[in-house]
């Protein structure tokens, strides 16, 4: 070895004595600073490999459990989550839903009365007079006892039913008292509450009060006190019960709808109601379910005069009476025997 040259202690190669490293094997030979020579050990191959694989593997293991959390791989709770929200949206929609309310429709009365007891000796009458999607309408009467039989009464009230529970006010039931209302609906009953608000002083009789209530097995329709002349015939058309045929369209002007024992006459253009005929010439007048106010299939004549007075146009020869009402006109017809067989009842006059 000259003077101008010295050794890798690694390799063994010859190298100019100014080198810092070795070109042959690359390794550091020279302290820069201080000159003096530094002892390097080998770095072995299959060491850099190893330790360059270890790196890796943390690497991906690292990437993947990144990847993991963000898009779901700890993911157990992330996707029950998301999972449990669509589903709880879905169910509070099921709970949330319209139910079914037009099988309420009809008569309810205290438990064992009936129309005709709850009448005489006192007592409630609900009448379900249509449903509508939740919006339900209906009539309700209160009565005292006998003899007095004082009559409270609300009529066409309509309240929007939310989880079987509606809410609804009244101005006057008839004497003169005012308040609100609530009415829950269950299987196979009704509950009614009625709290007054501001009492007329004078009042002999008020609706107030709570009420449970069956359906009737001698369910009414009381054309009458529904108010039906000139209503929109679809917000009260499932108080007729079930149309027997299809509805005829007797000119540019009418639809005729026909029930069991009655035609009710709708305007085309507007769909509201023009006139309800009640036949009770059938021979089952006794179980006729519909009726005029306290007019039914049993009555007669007199029952008619009595309840209403003297007609407006006396044309009995011909077996017709025609009274004027609040709302339009109804006019009663009678066989020879003066037994009622039928009544109309319109908006206009006809006689």
């Amino acid at each position: 070895m000259g003077k101008d040259t010295k050794f890798c202690r690694n390799c063994g190669k010859e190298l100019p004595i100014e080198s810092t490293f070795c070109p042959y094997c690359m390794t550091k030979l020279i302290d820069v600073t201080t000159g003096g020579e530094i002892k390097v050990k080998k770095k072995k191959p299959i060491i850099i490999a190893v330790a360059a694989a270890i790196v890796l593997l943390v690497v991906i293991a690292v990437i993947i459990i990144l990847n993991s959390t963000i898009f779901g791989g700890k993911s157990d709770n992330i996707t029950t989550h998301a999972t449990t929200v669509p589903t709880t949206a879905v169910t509070t929609t099921a709970e949330n839903k319209t139910l079914d309310y037009s099988k309420y429709v009809g008569i309810w009365c205290d438990k064992d009365s009936d129309i005709s007891t709850a009448t005489q000796n006192g007592g409630n009458i609900l009448e379900i007079i249509s449903v509508k999607d939740d919006v339900v309408r209906f009539t309700f009467t209160k009565t005292s006892s006998a003899p007095q039989n004082r009559i409270a009464r609300i009529s066409n009230v309509t309240t929007k039913v939310i989880d079987g529970i509606g809410t609804f006010s009244f101005d006057d039931d008839g004497w003169q008292n005012s308040g609100t209302g609530k009415i829950k609906f269950s299987d196979g009953e009704i509950y009614i509450e009625n709290t007054i608000t501001n009492q007329n002083s004078g009042s002999m009789w008020d609706i107030g009060g709570k009420f449970y209530l069956k359906k009737s097995e001698s369910s009414m329709l009381d054309v009458e006190s529904n108010n039906f002349l000139n209503a929109d015939f679809d917000n009260v058309k499932n108080a007729f019960g079930e149309e027997i045929s299809d509805p005829f369209l007797a000119s540019d002007k009418w639809y005729i709808h026909y029930y069991s024992g009655m035609n009710v006459m709708v305007t085309a253009e507007t769909n509201k109601i023009y006139s309800i005929t009640v036949d009770y010439s059938s021979g089952n007048l006794a179980n006729s379910n519909i009726s005029f106010g306290e007019i039914n299939g049993n009555s007669t004549y007199d029952d008619v005069y009595a309840e209403l007075g003297e007609p407006m146009y006396n044309n009995i020869t011909h077996g017709d009476v025609t009274y004027k009402r609040k709302d339009g006109y109804v006019t009663f017809t009678f066989d020879d025997n003066m037994n009622l067989t039928n009544f109309v009842y319109c908006i206009e006059d006809t006689h």
